[in-house]
């Protein structure tokens, strides 16, 4: 089920008694938990929506939460955050488990247990997990298309009466590559400025700080073309701004790992993205700029990376020097 159809679901009061939550768009799994609470009586949430983590609660505690009746007869909502014994990471003691799976069994009918795995990996070995899959209603929280997270943003600029141009609405949301928990946090600054300005790339650029992962693409970008000065005065920027060179290097060792792949497969970006569980729009990128270069000189530019990243561990070598080096290897 989609979070969409979902909202319509509890709007019509029509809500299954066990529900998994899974995907990776942690900030619109965020936002329909928040729904959920406000759809709960003012005087009875305190009691009616409970969210337990389980790093601190539990399995016991929390089933006796969900088992429990609401005071004035309304559904109650149990959310079980941090499921880790859904994962390779955690796991529940026999009793425990033997528990939970005589709940997923006979849930309490007029309670609805949530379990918030978005961001977890579940491991569908386990018996626990099987369960899940046969009991519970499963929202799906995939990551949002470039075209959706445009349409949610440009909403909020609607809502607040300021106008922005396609282009630079395209831009913003690119400049925070396309994290839609960013995006919307960093509203405010622009809402704000376009009271009394019109919103350009420029203003953009002044407002917003760029999402690393963005700059590290901006970097791999500037390389691939051959723009030594631009490519040197993203990295200066971001040392400026207060980022680690050890960061840096990572991110971008990280960036030429996915040109590897992008490169190695040979997929669609829509294909590459589910094989390699990333956001479509980086796997846009990835094959873009793996399109640009052949294998030997990405390996080699991954290589020299991998090099820098021990010189910045192990000596105290100025990492500015050290990245003028990999240019001037790249270039």
């Amino acid at each position: 089920m989609t979070p969409n159809d979902f909202r319509k679901q509890f709007q019509h009061e029509q809500l299954p008694s066990v529900i998994s939550f899974t995907g990776d768009e942690d900030f619109v799994a965020e936002q329909t938990i928040t729904a959920l609470e406000n759809s709960v009586d003012k005087n009875f949430r305190s009691w009616d929506f409970v969210r337990a983590n389980y790093d601190n609660q539990n399995i016991r505690e929390i089933l006796a939460d969900a088992a429990t009746l609401s005071f004035n007869a309304n559904r109650r909502f149990v959310i079980i955050d941090n499921p880790l014994f859904l994962t390779t990471k955690g796991s529940l003691e026999k009793s425990e488990e033997t528990l939970l799976l005589n709940y997923l069994s006979h849930p309490e009918p007029e309670n609805t247990l949530i379990f918030n795995a978005v961001g977890l990996t579940l491991d569908r070995r386990k018996k626990i997990v099987k369960n899940l899959a046969n009991h519970a209603e499963n929202i799906d929280f995939q990551p949002l298309s470039q075209r959706e997270i445009v349409q949610v943003t440009k909403k909020r600029f609607n809502e607040a009466h300021i106008s922005i141009a396609d282009n630079e609405l395209s831009y913003y949301v690119q400049r925070l590559g396309l994290n839609l928990r960013l995006i919307i946090n960093n509203l405010s600054k622009l809402i704000m400025y376009g009271q009394n300005h019109l919103i350009t790339k420029g203003s953009i650029d002044a407002l917003v700080t760029p999402e690393l992962t963005e700059s590290a693409f901006d970097l791999v970008e500037a390389l691939n073309k051959k723009q030594t000065e631009k490519a040197l005065e993203i990295y200066k920027n971001l040392l400026d701004q207060g980022q680690a060179a050890i960061r840096i290097n990572a991110l971008l060792l990280s960036q030429y790992r996915l040109l590897l792949q992008a490169k190695s497969l040979s997929l669609s970006d829509d294909n590459l993205a589910r094989k390699l569980h990333i956001h479509p729009y980086r796997a846009k990128l990835a094959n873009q700029f793996a399109s640009l270069e052949y294998f030997s000189e990405i390996s080699n530019s991954y290589l020299n990376l991998a090099d820098i990243d021990l010189k910045l561990k192990s000596t105290n070598l100025d990492p500015n020097l050290l990245f003028e080096i990999f240019v001037s290897r790249k270039i």
